[in-house]
């Protein structure tokens, strides 16, 4: 009785989430993963159906094809993991010559009454694919999905125990699992219920997780030059602004603005505009460390956070990336343009309870020190220069 109630539960959830994953499947099929899953699903709900029509089919069918239909899900299952984690791709051949090499056994078998061979087959089937499955959730490095792909990979492994469980008993004692190991069944009927609901919103976890990295890592970034935005340069000045604070090594902030930039879009349009920015951008990210932190906040300036500079090696990096600026040719289409920079530095200084606005208001106060010099220079903050750029300001 056990054993239907459980069967009936699971075919009732086979069949709704068969609707829903084909229904957000169709919505987007360029997702790979999501129509895998589908497919599983729809396997599943092929089966239920089959078991729930058994009285009314030939048992070839009813049975010999209902055996396929779980092995064929956890099969559709596994290829779904594997495009979302990009990798085991070609694993996918063997679930497939295991459902293939079965199925001349569940027909010959329906037809010979041999059910409890060909329940653990299936069982040997469902062990192995789960096994597989479990094993590439739990060696994938993404750490975007780390907590529901542990958690799947957990139950995985937990259904994969199960299910060899029930081969080893059937191997030893030559009857059913609910015949000597009544325990055993339940465990199973356990599982099986919990995995038709588990498994599609774990995966659905682990996509969303994907997704709120990926919206979070754009609201970052800004789009054309794929530079650090405001936002973003926020956040990597509060964490370099903590390290400071721990650590007393100073930092420089650098704000740097392209001279006449203006003219520049006048002369040869936005679009030569947008794509000087752009190789701007690459040439910037090579001219700094890796630990430097360049970030783009409107039209033509910049900003750049130097980690471990004093002020000296501060103001000797930035004189070396203006003479690099000065010197390139920017590639307009067929043409070449050269541009020039202004830049203001704020060096920390050993103060205490800096501020990530107070460092950028410092280095814009230099920058614009810079410019009433006459543009292609660097000047280094101080409290004269302060005094010097509020004063132009107010003329």
């Amino acid at each position: 009785m056990l054993t239907y109630a459980i069967g009936f539960v699971q075919d009732v959830q086979l069949t709704c989430f068969a609707v829903i994953l084909t229904c957000m499947a169709l919505q987007d099929r360029a997702n790979r993963s999501l129509r895998w899953l589908a497919c599983g699903y729809i396997s599943g709900f092929v089966g239920a159906m089959l078991d729930l029509s058994w009285h009314w089919l030939p048992h070839w069918l009813s049975m010999g094809v209902f055996m396929e239909a779980a092995p064929i899900g956890y099969a559709c299952f596994y290829v779904s993991v594997a495009y979302f984690v990009r990798r085991g791709i070609r694993a996918r051949y063997l679930c497939l010559l295991l459902i293939l090499g079965a199925l001349p056994f569940f027909l010959s078998w329906s037809v010979t009454g041999r059910m409890s061979a060909s329940a653990t087959l299936q069982d040997t089937i469902l062990a192995l694919e789960t096994a597989l499955t479990a094993l590439l959730l739990f060696t994938t490095s993404d750490r975007e999905t780390r907590w529901p792909r542990r958690a799947m990979s957990a139950f995985l492994a937990v259904y994969s125990t199960v299910e060899f469980t029930r081969v080893a008993i059937f191997l030893i004692t030559r009857k059913m699992p609910a015949q000597v190991a009544p325990w055993i069944e339940i465990a199973s009927g356990i599982v099986y219920v919990v995995s038709c609901s588990v498994l599609p919103l774990a995966f659905i976890w682990m996509m969303n997780a994907r997704l709120l990295v990926h919206l979070n890592r754009q609201s970052m970034v800004d789009p054309l030059t794929a530079l650090l935005n405001r936002r973003g340069l926020q956040a990597a000045a509060e964490v370099e602004l903590a390290r400071y604070e721990r650590s007393g090594h100073n930092l420089a902030v650098v704000v740097l603005d392209l001279d006449y930039f203006k003219l520049l879009n006048d002369r040869y349009g936005h679009a030569g505009g947008d794509s000087v920015l752009c190789e701007f951008s690459v040439f910037l990210r090579a001219m700094i460390r890796e630990t430097d932190i360049a970030g783009r906040i409107g039209g033509e300036e910049f900003v750049l956070i130097l980690p471990d500079v004093d002020a000296k090696l501060a103001l000797a990096t930035v004189e070396r990336l203006r003479r690099a600026v000065a010197e390139h040719a920017f590639q307009l289409g067929s043409r070449l343009a050269r541009i020039t920079a202004s830049f203001g530095i704020t060096v920390s200084g050993g103060r205490r309870n800096l501020t990530w606005d107070r460092l950028q208001h410092e280095a814009d106060l230099a920058l614009y020190a810079a410019k009433a010099a006459g543009r292609n220079v660097s000047r280094l903050y101080d409290e004269s220069l302060a005094v010097e750029a509020t004063a132009l300001m107010q003329k």
